[in-house]
């Protein structure tokens, strides 16, 4: 793969990548939003179907109020011996025509009776009747599909119905019955319809076992509604058992919701508790309409990501082709001058940065040209001093030659004082002409020090003392070569030769403790340097640009150069001075260098 094929690939990216995060995160957010409104959804008709039954549960609670609270009604079924047949037949007659007006104004309760367990009290059907009639003790509070087997052939008075039967007493005395029926389909008109084929409605009876102490739920059903209802799964019901009943000791939840699965539908479940009647609402929400409105999202979105990456990949093709075509056309230049072909040139085209570039391919190779033609002739300046260096060492050596000459004479003459004398300077040039050699250990250093010393205590009519104090453990020390001479030499020019007189130079080593450097001092007791003066020396050395002492002498800048080429940019000369005390400069050296006199051994 080329590099304009990379860069296409990695624009593209750069812009899919993002772009596909997006996607997908507004794909997860819109099912998101989806599974919420589908809960919202089931919830709020769970709602309204609750709000029916309760509604049904008070005018239930209401009609029975209504009869409870009618004193003369229940002083009659108390004690009917007071009345005499005419008056019990009026309050019959007035009574019943004040309940079924009653009832009529509530068109949802289908049959009310009264059941009087006073045998004397006479039947008024449909409304008045006798407790002994039917079995009323053995009914629980509320019944579900409940029909008067006991009104004979009257089928009208006979629908499957939701029925309440309660007491009915009279200072605390039981007088009778009050049954209040509703429709099933007026009780719970939400199973006898159907919103769609997605969502269905369940009631519940809790029956508790009592043998084992557990709940079971029994579905309220008929055979109009289970033509309005789906088949509820075993699986489902089973799930939803569990999650009702999953629960902490004497902790009861009244409402809650769940998703039941199974491995070809998933439906999202809302369901509340009538604890008044024992009864569990479900409504349930099918997630299949959902899951294919997603698809259709889904693969809209997705169609419109593979056509959008599509057209991203052709548009930064194009223009990458068009870049990139002035570009190779560069690299083509650029082969060629690689080939030798020094004159090459490109043309310029366009007004971005490569037309900046072949400008610059264009103006580098024409300086190339240039920059040869000054090579060559200063590899022939090069040449030339070169071959006046090897004359120089050669005057050098024929100087050190005649010296050990003269030395030879000293000695045959007998003059010993100027043997030594010739035999130091010997040492000093031998030492200074092997320049090949850049590092020398601190101990030859000292030692040509000491030469030098010597020989200025001859020329001088007073004595400079060296005094050294190096450690054993930083003799063997590699240090670059003439990094202490120069400083004894400035030392004497500028401190003991003005004033004349004898003099001390001090040559020692500081260890710092804990720190990862070795102080090589050179210590001088003369006038000292002002505070303008340090300065200016300190910001002279500060500057690290390169410098070559014209006079061909090793100043301060020279020694902090080959200082920083030999051990880092960190390791900085320290000029510490008091006019009237004296000047102390101090050469950082890198501890490990102390190992190379280890291994020497």
């Amino acid at each position: 793969m080329n590099f304009s094929k990379k860069l296409v690939f990695a624009y593209t990216c750069i812009v899919v990548i993002p772009l596909s995060i997006i996607v997908i995160t507004a794909m997860s957010l819109i099912r998101r939003a989806r599974v919420e409104e589908l809960e919202a959804n089931s919830e709020g008709l769970l709602q309204e179907n609750y709000e029916i039954v309760n509604k049904n549960i008070d005018i239930c609670d209401r009609v029975e109020l209504l009869v409870n609270s009618n004193g003369q009604l229940t002083l009659f079924f108390t004690m009917p011996e007071r009345y005499n047949e005419d008056e019990i037949i009026q309050t019959m007659i007035s009574e019943a025509t004040m309940l079924e007006r009653s009832i009529e104004a509530v068109p949802s309760i289908y049959a009310l009776r009264v059941f009087a367990d006073n045998p004397q009290i006479p039947e008024r059907w449909p409304i008045f009747m006798n407790s002994s009639r039917t079995n009323l003790a053995a009914l629980d509070r509320w019944e579900f599909a409940y029909t008067a087997d006991y009104i004979g052939n009257v089928g009208s008075l006979k629908y499957e119905s939701v029925c309440t039967t309660r007491r009915m007493e009279k200072n605390h005395r039981e007088i009778g019955y009050v049954q209040i029926a509703m429709k099933t389909s007026d009780f719970f008109p939400f199973l006898f319809r159907k919103i769609n084929k997605f969502n269905d409605d369940y009631v519940f009876r809790e029956v508790l076992n009592e043998e084992t102490g557990e709940f079971k739920l029994v579905k309220i059903t008929n055979k109009i509604i289970e033509e309005y209802q789906a088949p509820l799964k075993e699986e489902f019901l089973e799930d939803f058992t569990k999650a009702l009943y999953r629960r902490k000791k004497g902790d009861l939840n009244n409402s809650g919701k769940l998703i039941l699965k199974d491995k070809e539908e998933v439906c999202y479940s809302s369901w509340i508790r009538v604890p008044q009647m024992d009864l569990v609402l479900l409504h349930t929400c099918s997630s299949e309409e959902m899951q294919k409105n997603l698809f259709k999202i889904q693969a809209g979105i997705i169609t419109g990501l593979i056509l959008t990456i599509i057209l991203l990949y052709l548009l930064v093709r194009y223009f990458t082709s068009r870049l990139m075509g002035r570009v190779y056309n560069l690299i083509g230049g650029m082969k060629k001058v690689q080939e030798g072909q020094l004159d090459a040139s490109v043309k310029v085209t366009g007004h971005d940065e490569v037309t900046q570039a072949q400008q610059t391919f264009n103006k580098m190779t024409e300086q190339l040209r240039t920059q040869i033609e000054e090579i060559k002739k200063e590899q022939q300046l090069i040449a030339d001093t070169e071959m006046k260096a090897m004359q120089n060492q050669i005057n050098a050596h024929f100087l050190y030659n005649a010296l050990e000459t003269i030395k030879m004479q000293a000695v045959i003459a007998g003059e010993s004082d100027v043997e030594e004398s010739i035999n130091v300077l010997g040492k000093l040039m031998h030492y200074c002409l092997r320049w090949r050699v850049h590092t020398v250990t601190l101990e030859e250093e000292v030692e040509y020090i000491r030469s030098y010393v010597y020989l200025l205590n001859i020329r001088n009519d007073y004595v400079i003392s060296l005094e050294t104090e190096i450690k054993d453990e930083c003799k063997k020390i590699v240090i670059p070569k003439m990094s202490l001479q120069p400083l004894v030499e400035n030392a004497f020019y500028y401190a003991i030769e003005p004033l004349g007189k004898d003099a001390v130079i001090k040559v020692y080593t500081e260890c710092d403790e804990g720190a990862d450097r070795i102080w090589l001092c050179v210590q001088d007791f003369g006038k000292g340097i002002s505070q303008e003066k340090q300065k200016e020396l300190e910001a002279y050395l500060a500057d690290d640009s390169y410098e070559r002492d014209s006079k061909g002498s090793i100043g301060l800048k020279n020694i902090q150069q080959r200082l920083t080429m030999f051990c880092g940019k960190d390791y900085r000369l320290v000029i510490k001075s008091a006019e009237g005390q004296g000047t102390l400069i101090k050469i950082p050296v890198p501890k490990q260098f102390i190992s190379i006199k280890n291994e020497d051994k």
